[in-house]
């Protein structure tokens, strides 16, 4: 069953696959943490900007589809919840890191 909005690299068994082309057809390399990131809040921002624009377009009257902008809505609210947590445990292991005593 494929579920929308899951990214494909992600497996079924919850196992993220760090490798994909980079570059040249046929290279593989390491993704980096930051371009995860990065990929991450221009999803969040995406989703953001659908749900402004569908409920734009309800409280104007260009549409009558509230239905589809509530749901939107609610995923980017989601999403963002999301990203605040991943960023919040960051924050977390960044913090634990500093208080190591080497």
């Amino acid at each position: 069953m494929k579920i929308p909005g899951i990214p494909a690299r992600i497996t079924p068994t919850g196992q993220t696959d760090l490798t994909r082309t980079i570059g040249e057809p046929g290279k593989t390399g390491e993704v980096r943490f930051s371009d995860q990131l990065k990929e991450l809040f221009y999803a969040v921002n995406e989703k953001q900007a659908v749900a402004t624009e569908k409920v734009s377009a309800v409280v104007t009257g260009e549409s009558n589809d509230l239905h589809n902008a509530m749901i939107a809505l609610e995923e980017a609210s989601i999403s963002f919840q999301l990203m605040l947590e991943v960023r919040n445990k960051m924050l977390e292991a960044y913090q634990e890191i500093n208080r190591m005593n080497i």
